[in-house]
């Protein structure tokens, strides 16, 4: 009996004898050099050993909440609304994605499996108890779900969507890889930043890993993985490449090591203890399965207040101590980044306004493809891999790929449309058609609160003046002539433009706030550096005219 497991690192075993060891070879092209600590990549990007101690606590926040550090250590009142912690991984279906011996490994130390995990092990110290370790794999062993029989996928084909439709925005690019309609001449950078892996991808076979990439959401309900809303093609081609590098085999002998070279049968009785030690292990604060209780479990340690960081014990431990108290394998600026946040704890307020949209975004890693207030956007190195829809798109420059600034968003987009866009309802999305990527679909309890932030923070300070009555055919006239020049650039229902492709302005009524409205039309370099000017600046009554005009286009 040999078991797969691509991806595997040789590595320092904290559950198994050190006689085990496991061979180097090289991984999925596409796949980021694993790192050895837990990756959280709102401190990935923001944060570093080169920042002083101030700005430094601010990640050591992040790490706070990211970490779930919150789940067993209760945060001080005001900041309770902001260090809500993560839902981990629903465990719906986990011994359909993961065998027993997997199971098991993750249970003793999942860092062996995936170096980068943020899930801590209660059972890597050297007073493990390894019967309870058997009880809670057989009890995992037994939750499992249908998954459908998919074909097998073309791996040139998904080669191609992960290189433009947006996943390398957050995951590492093949390394060689040129994207389709790039000159010749053109010279493709390395990527600086530090890129999510995706190491569980290689513990998936086939039919699981494009389950997982049909239904993101519901498998990881804290949503920092989004729903790009593939279809089943799309699923199953991007499953057949990221499948497509060489295996690491484990050794066999490894295998036996665990399993005793049987062939696994699950125990009723100790399915049951496994189920009760779930509870009692506080487990369920953290992860969610089949019939759990779905409310949240109370901090079972002491308060963050109360901890101290200046001793290397408990969590800040660089070994796994035994006991209670989990390895999470942290670096060096890590520790230093919740040592600083913690010292800082009864200073601390709770974010708001801008404040808490950036805390946002950084926690759902919006900042990988959108700018806000001059921080965040891609990369410079990836913009090439996301994707022109079309040949003429490319006319258009960065605007014609990139995803859009969110500046001033919530002051620009109506409440409803923001709700549309967000949630992908009522064809809230597509406005941009030059875009080869689309916005992902987060659940909505993670997105919504965004989202009134958005419409809170960037609300104008005044009322906007009342539009009045406009002239339709007049409105239509200054789209089509030399007064406005909007054709130029913007179709308008059946209306297509006639040189530029921009976004098609019939659905501006529903879309827009009248005030951006008015804005954009007589200052477009405003929400779109290098847009052309239209010949004349706009009157207020021109504008009514124009509005009137799409208004009776009559596009929801």
């Amino acid at each position: 009996m040999v078991k797969h497991l691509k991806g595997l690192r040789h590595t320092a075993l904290l559950l198994i004898p050190a006689i085990f060891t496991v061979g180097t070879v090289e991984a999925h092209p596409a796949h980021a050099k694993p790192v050895n600590y837990p990756f959280v990549v709102g401190f990935e990007r923001f944060h570093s050993s080169n920042d002083d101690n101030e700005y430094l606590a601010a990640g050591g926040l992040i790490l706070l909440n990211e970490l779930n550090c919150v789940a067993c250590h209760a945060p001080p009142p005001a900041l309770a609304d902001t260090l809500t912690g993560v839902a981990a991984t629903d465990l719906t279906g986990a011994a359909t994605r993961l065998d027993p011996v997997s199971l098991e490994i993750f249970i003793r130390n999942p860092r062996f499996l995936k170096r980068d995990s943020t899930m801590p092990s209660l059972f890597a110290g050297p007073d493990r108890n390894l019967d309870e370790v058997n009880a809670l794999k057989h009890y995992l062993a037994t939750l499992t779900y249908e998954v459908p029989d998919y074909p097998v996928g073309e791996i040139e084909t998904g080669r191609s969507l992960y290189h433009h439709i947006g996943c390398v925005a957050c995951h590492a690019p093949e390394l060689g890889y040129r994207p389709a309609g790039l000159p010749d001449n053109a010279e493709v950078e390395m990527t600086g930043l530090a890129s999510v892996p995706m190491n569980l991808a290689d513990l998936y076979d086939l039919r699981t890993l494009a389950h997982f990439l049909l239904h993101p959401n519901s498998h990881r309900p804290s949503g920092r993985m989004p729903d790009f809303r593939l279809s089943e093609k799309d699923a199953i081609d991007l499953a057949a490449y990221l499948k497509a590098g060489p295996d690491l085999v484990l050794p066999e002998n490894l295998t036996k090591a665990l399993d005793g070279g049987e062939t696994f049968v699950i125990d009723p009785a100790l399915v049951a203890q496994g189920r009760a030690l779930f509870a009692t292990k506080n487990c369920i604060a953290c992860h969610q399965v089949p019939g759990a209780e779905s409310t949240p479990q109370l901090p079972r340690s002491r308060p963050l207040f109360e901890l101290q960081t200046e001793p290397r014990a408990g969590c800040f431990s660089d070994r796994p101590v035994g006991g209670a108290v989990p390895f999470y394998g942290l670096d060096e600026v890590q520790k230093r980044a919740i040592a600083a946040a913690l010292a800082r704890l009864a200073g601390t307020t709770r974010p708001e306004g801008a404040s808490e949209i950036d805390w946002r975004m950084k926690l759902m890693n919006c900042y990988a493809c959108h700018e806000r207030d001059g921080i965040g956007g891609a990369e410079t190195s990836r913009e090439v891999y996301f994707g022109f829809a079309t040949t003429e798109a490319q006319r258009l420059g960065r605007r014609g790929h990139l995803p859009p600034a969110l500046d001033l968003v919530g002051a620009t987009l109506t409440p409803d449309w923001l709700i549309r866009v967000l949630h992908h309802e009522q064809g809230g999305g597509g406005v941009r058609p030059y875009l080869a990527t689309d916005m992902p679909l987060f659940r909505k309890e993670m997105i919504d609160p965004l989202r009134e932030l958005f419409l809170k923070v960037d609300a104008s300070p005044g009322e906007a003046d009342a539009p009045g009555t406009g002239n339709i055919e007049t409105g239509k006239a200054h789209f089509l002539g030399d007064t406005g020049g909007c054709v130029r650039c913007h179709g308008a229902g059946e209306i297509e433009s006639t040189e530029w492709p921009g976004i098609n302005l019939a659905t501006s009524p529903v879309r827009l706030q009248r005030e951006a409205f008015d804005r954009i039309a007589r200052a477009p370099r405003w929400s779109h550096p290098g847009a052309l000017e239209p010949p004349a600046e706009f009157s207020s009554q021109q504008l009514d005219d124009l509005w009137s005009w799409l208004k009776s286009l009559g596009k929801e």
